[in-house]
């Protein structure tokens, strides 16, 4: 390259005042050189990075190339960076990898990378690893140092031209241990949450503007649906046909409000046929551009069937009671209704679901309310059975003389809970 140095030069100058670019030809014509030396210097220089060449057409023109000095980018850079020549002898090392290695850069320059012996500074496995990857030729790799601190790097090895159009290599060695750090407790969270979620009793779904990106072994047990066939099933396909036309509204209502309701109860009907009633938890979240439900799934279906037959119990001994024609209640100790007969609601003149909960005061006359209330505390500390008689106008009628015989109720374990009480009239005694 020395024996053309006149000439290279002289095409950079032309070129620096051509910054459109120019060809072969044009080249030639300037330097007064027939295009053949032109083609050949050109070649020269594009080898080693000084010029760039575009195609236009059948034509190439060619113009300087955007370079940053190697020096510069050696010192704005806090990677690591060496710069070894064709023979593997260092010819440049930046700042950053001297205060790793504790040395100067006179001890450092002109000597085979091969033959450095860092033993005892914090370098000392970077530059034992850096030099196995250039005997076995890998290029790009992390490297790992645990001694003296667990620390993590991405290794470089990017091939050189240097103005004298010899060859090399620059080395950059990137400190990645904090991006390694957090994505190695990334995945122990996630780890966690995985081993957390596949040992729960309950369902887990996460849906991502729509489609599922997570569930656990729980949700294909429940729905005995396989996680991809999931995918591919909305919950109107799989709620029960009793259920469907309200899950569906439900459903098609937020996709409209995006107002997504925070639990969902209804049948489904599972693969095998089979009927499981599910409790569905859903919270939203919006995150940068995506919309997530996480959605937890808790199989009811023994409590549905319990709770179902105990209604089915209850309305069997309401229908009893209503068929009684006495008036009949009862209250829990402080005097709140917890239940009665068609009877006592037309003698009151008012339906179970007005007085649920309340006391006699809150829906009767104080003078109702008193006969009604009679004696509650004295049967509370004596068990047995209390008769006594009262006069009231009840639902506006007439004054009428009633006698109660009240008892007390206990739970199974025999801790008083309430009041029964019977009312008869003067006829009826």
């Amino acid at each position: 390259m020395e024996q053309f140095q006149e000439e290279l030069i002289q095409i950079k100058e032309i070129l620096k005042n051509s910054p459109q670019g120019m060809s072969v030809t044009e080249i030639a014509r300037a330097l007064n050189k027939n295009k053949h030396s032109v083609g050949h210097y050109l070649g020269i220089l594009q080898v080693s990075g000084h010029v760039q060449m575009r195609n236009y057409g059948k034509a190439k023109v060619f113009s300087l190339s955007s370079r940053v000095p190697l020096d510069s980018l050696l010192g704005y850079t806090e990677d690591m960076i060496i710069v070894l020549d064709k023979d593997e002898r260092v010819v440049r090392i930046n700042e950053p990898f001297l205060a790793s290695i504790q040395k100067k850069r006179t001890e450092i320059l002109g000597h085979l990378f091969s033959s450095l012996d860092l033993k005892g500074t914090s370098a000392e496995g970077i530059i034992e690893q850096l030099q196995q990857s250039l005997k076995n030729g890998i290029l790009d790799q992390e490297i790992e140092i645990k001694k003296p601190v667990l620390k993590f790097y991405r290794q470089k090895i990017l091939p050189a031209v240097f103005d004298d159009g010899k060859q090399g290599m620059i080395i950059i060695i990137d400190d990645i241990t904090a991006k390694k750090t957090a994505e190695l407790a990334l995945r122990s969270s996630e780890e966690k949450f995985r081993l957390m979620a596949e040992n729960l009793q309950d369902g887990i779904i996460i849906n991502e503007n729509g489609r599922i990106i997570y569930a656990n072994n729980r949700v294909e047990e429940i729905f005995g649906y396989s996680h991809d066939e999931l995918s591919a099933l909305s919950p109107p396909d799989l709620a029960a046909p009793e259920d469907k036309k309200r899950v569906k509204k439900i459903i098609e209502d937020c996709l409209i409000s995006r107002n997504i309701p925070p639990d969902l109860r209804f049948w489904i009907v599972r693969k095998d046929g089979s009927r499981r009633y599910i409790y569905n938890r859903i919270t939203s979240i919006e995150h940068e551009n995506s919309l997530l439900h996480y959605i937890i799934i808790t199989d009811l279906t023994d409590w549905k069937i319990a709770q179902e037959a105990l209604e089915n119990q209850l309305g069997f001994l309401q229908h009893m009671i209503d068929t009684f024609p006495s008036p009949f209640f009862y209250m829990d100790i402080k005097g709140r209704y917890l239940g009665c007969n068609l009877s006592f609601s037309q003698l009151i003149g008012k339906s179970f679901i007005e007085i649920n909960g309340k006391t006699s005061d809150e829906f009767l006359v104080p003078e109702d309310a008193g006969v009604l209330n009679a004696h509650n505390g004295d049967l509370l500390k004596k068990t047995g059975l209390l008769t006594y008689s009262g006069t009231v106008t009840l639902s506006g009628k007439t004054s009428q003389t009633i006698t109660i015989q009240k008892s007390i109720f206990s739970t199974k374990d025999g801790t008083t809970a309430g009041i029964v009480g019977l009312i008869l009239f003067d006829k009826e005694r």
